[in-house]
């Protein structure tokens, strides 16, 4: 399902997905398996680096990344969006409106130093 979701063969229109998700855990299987022995002496050794990898979040990260890498190659994810959610709206975002202002400000100083010029020497010539 993950993979469908990642494709976007499960999403519907506006990117949201087709099927309800379970909160609190995973229930796909995702094919990745590998045959042991009961009794193999690599059997500690694999379930331990099995523990580390899963611990230390590489696994998802994989997963992750292949997911993307499949988004990617068939684009069928819309980009467009409602903008009826949240976003993340900081100073980044505002810096138009502060070089506008800093414009306004440049402007209005230079207009006061030119009036100020202009009103000392028409008040010297009269």
């Amino acid at each position: 399902m993950e993979f469908l979701y990642a494709v976007g063969f499960m999403l519907g229109e506006n990117s949201k997905p087709l099927m309800c998700r379970i909160e609190d855990g995973v229930i796909y299987n995702d094919g990745i398996r590998m045959i042991m022995l009961q009794k193999d002496p690599l059997m500690r050794r694999v379930t331990e680096i099995i523990d580390r990898v899963v611990e230390a979040g590489l696994y998802n990260y994989w997963k992750t990344l292949e997911f993307n890498r499949f988004k990617f190659y068939y684009s069928l994810i819309g980009i467009g969006d409602k903008h009826d959610g949240y976003y993340s709206f900081n100073l980044y975002h505002m810096q138009p409106a502060f070089y506008l202002l800093l414009m306004g400000w440049c402007l209005s100083a230079l207009s006061f130093i030119v009036e100020l010029f202009y009103n000392r020497v028409l008040s010297k010539r009269k």
